[in-house]
């Protein structure tokens, strides 16, 4: 089912590896390889060790990769190759001295602009974030704001802010306005699971009791008035009322949330108020 194409080259391919060759000859038949096939591992593995040994330029490897990447959306393997070689330019003090982390940016931003929920960019960003202490860098604030200006379902953006705000030591700083930052954006947009588990994976992290969301929640899971702006906010009242003590009223709740507005999980919600 291999082209003839393909066989020619992963046979010769095989040769080299078998032998361990680490050629010009050889790196260009991996950049051959991988052209036919983006995202074979072993291939990338054998390039790495290639542009080790024959001391290619470090930095026309990262500009070759983000060529490949442009053209393979989707691929793991391109950002696992380009963090092994940003850290062997970290190695060596002189490489590293030239060595700007900005020029990442404009490929990050161009694939997410692309995708804006690709995982395997998101992925990277994110090591690339720990890897130079940029959780309060103006320049990943203010990109993770308008991913979310422009998509506010972006689970990927909001996951990105909460490793942001609380992935550094002093992350209580940024509790209080992280809170209302989470709540402003439900009130832009109530059924949206993405900011309402950010409001929740806060209290979460700082220990908050959930009992202090009951007045913000009211309103918009006003179960009396039958005003149910958002199905999120009427399991979070659940979950308050389970924290007061009140079982009965909770269990309203998941049956409201069976029956009405979250059918489509009854039974899971069946089985929440069964475990009361």
């Amino acid at each position: 089912m291999y082209s003839e194409e393909y066989k020619d080259v992963m046979t010769k391919l095989r040769g080299f590896l078998e032998q361990k060759t680490y050629t010009e000859e050889a790196l260009a038949l991996t950049e051959k390889a991988l052209e036919l096939l983006a995202a074979h591992y072993t291939t990338w593995h054998y390039r790495f060790n290639i542009v080790k040994a024959i001391k290619r330029d470090l930095f026309e490897e990262l500009d070759w990769c983000e060529l490949v990447a442009l053209e393979n959306e989707k691929n793991y393997q391109i950002w696992h190759h380009r963090q092994l070689i940003i850290e062997e330019i970290l190695k060596d003090e002189e490489l590293a001295s030239k060595f700007d982390f900005h020029r990442e940016y404009p490929i990050l931003s161009e694939m997410l602009q692309e995708d804006s929920k690709n995982h395997h960019v998101w992925s990277y960003r994110k090591w690339f974030v720990e890897r130079f202490s940029l959780h309060e860098a103006i320049e990943e604030l203010q990109f993770v704001e308008s991913m979310l200006d422009a998509d506010l379902r972006n689970n990927s953006a909001w996951t990105h802010r909460f490793y942001l705000k609380f992935g550094l030591e002093d992350w209580q700083k940024n509790v209080d306005s992280e809170i209302e930052y989470a709540k402003s954006k439900i009130e832009i947009c109530p059924q949206n699971p993405s900011s309402w588990n950010y409001l929740k994976g806060i209290y979460r992290k700082s220990n908050r009791d959930i009992r202090e969301l009951r007045e913000f929640c009211t309103p918009l899971a006003d179960v009396k008035a039958k005003e149910i702006k958002s199905s999120f906010a009427l399991e979070l009242m659940a979950e308050i009322e389970k924290a007061a003590g009140d079982k009965d009223l909770a269990a309203a709740y998941y049956t409201q949330l069976a029956e009405v507005y979250d059918p489509i999980r009854a039974n899971y919600w069946n089985y929440v108020k069964n475990m009361l």
